[in-house]
């Protein structure tokens, strides 16, 4: 108990000497100080006292970095995938890609820089124009495809544009939920759930920069304010998940958040506290409630089980951009990498553990 008080009383003085030292910085930098200043661990340890002194006087991301791996010197050894697997496993799947979806384990839908939509059948070189002209898609099967024209329309597609219905106009993004009902965010922020068309349509929210159905009722939205609300019909019926938001994603009872500043993951289970688990985290995606891909500001993916602590690379050569996600897993053995030279990879890693 004595040491936790010396090491609490030691963070207060150390945090005024920062208040007066860095007064040159800005606010986004004397945030992330704050939060590194947080992760520094038991500071009543030499490793804790360490990690502290270099939020104050080094880059805190870089700080953050240096004290999550604290054994790895800044020019260490070049990080390499396991041996064996991931970006040594690697299947070319196609060229040219700027999106793409694989759909029960048999289709791939690609989407090509001319802005063609191409449908292929996973182990066969041949495929089929599906549509052009497009901008986005979602693909619920090997026939049913919603694409969203660089026009701003939504299409609903059956096999390909000869057969095809409109759906919406002035569409920013949308999420199908099945074949008729589907969830569309306008160019004006406004999110509605549609039955079928803009014809048979129920206002969800409006302000929305993001968000994800859980089903037919129920949907966490992301408001231009940052705030993640999870909502039962309408915002007249919600509750309040997260504030500081910039992306997010929910599998099963668990969300994991990442914050819009400093680019920190966080992982929320029910009602149980926030468990951090990574920084410099760019785009990711959970394979459970326990198992996430991350793709960091690097551009490098990783797996993690838990936190960061327990990583794994699986390639190192995914570009920066934040959209599109640039990798889908299938699982936590299979994943989808898109990388820099617009080409798309099928990869391997060893069983989760």
């Amino acid at each position: 108990m004595a040491a936790r008080i010396a090491g609490g009383l030691l963070l207060l003085a150390l945090l005024a000497v920062s208040t007066s030292a860095r007064a040159d910085d800005d606010a986004r930098t004397k945030q992330l100080r704050l939060l590194c200043a947080q992760l520094s661990g038991d500071l009543t340890e030499p490793g804790g006292i360490a990690a502290f002194r270099r939020c104050l006087t080094q880059d805190p991301t870089g700080a953050m970095k240096q004290n999550a791996f604290p054994g790895a010197a800044p020019a260490g050894p070049k990080l390499t995938a396991p041996a064996g697997f991931g970006e040594n496993t690697r299947k070319n799947i196609a060229s040219a890609v700027v999106d793409f979806q694989v759909v029960g384990g048999r289709f791939v839908y690609v989407l090509e820089t001319d802005r063609r939509l191409w449908r292929s059948t996973l182990g066969t070189t041949t495929g089929n124009v599906v549509d052009s002209g497009v901008a986005g898609f979602h693909a619920m099967d090997g026939a049913l495809i919603y694409v969203l024209g660089t026009d701003g329309k939504l299409w609903r597609d059956s096999g390909d544009a000869k057969n095809r219905s409109l759906v919406d106009a002035e569409v920013a993004s949308f999420q199908p939920w099945d074949g008729t009902l589907l969830y569309v965010r306008g160019k004006d922020g406004r999110l509605w759930r549609e039955a079928g068309d803009a014809q048979t349509r129920q206002v969800v929210d409006t302000a929305v920069q993001a968000f994800q159905a859980i089903d037919a009722q129920t949907v966490l939205v992301l408001g231009r304010d940052g705030k993640l609300w999870r909502e039962t019909g309408d915002m007249r019926t919600r509750s309040l998940v997260a504030g500081a938001v910039s992306r997010f994603h929910a599998i099963a009872d668990t969300v994991y958040v990442l914050t819009a500043t400093g680019n920190q993951l966080w992982r929320q289970t029910r009602s149980d506290p926030p468990e951090r688990v990574a920084g410099e985290v760019q785009e990711f995606q959970p394979v459970d409630v326990n198992l996430v891909y991350v793709r960091d500001t690097g551009g490098r993916l990783w797996r993690e089980f838990g936190a960061e602590s327990h990583r794994e690379l699986v390639d190192q050569s995914l570009a920066t951009e934040p959209d599109p996600a640039g990798f889908q897993a299938i699982d936590a053995a299979q994943v989808y990498v898109l990388d820099k030279n617009h080409a798309l990879w099928l990869e391997t890693m060893p069983p989760g553990r």
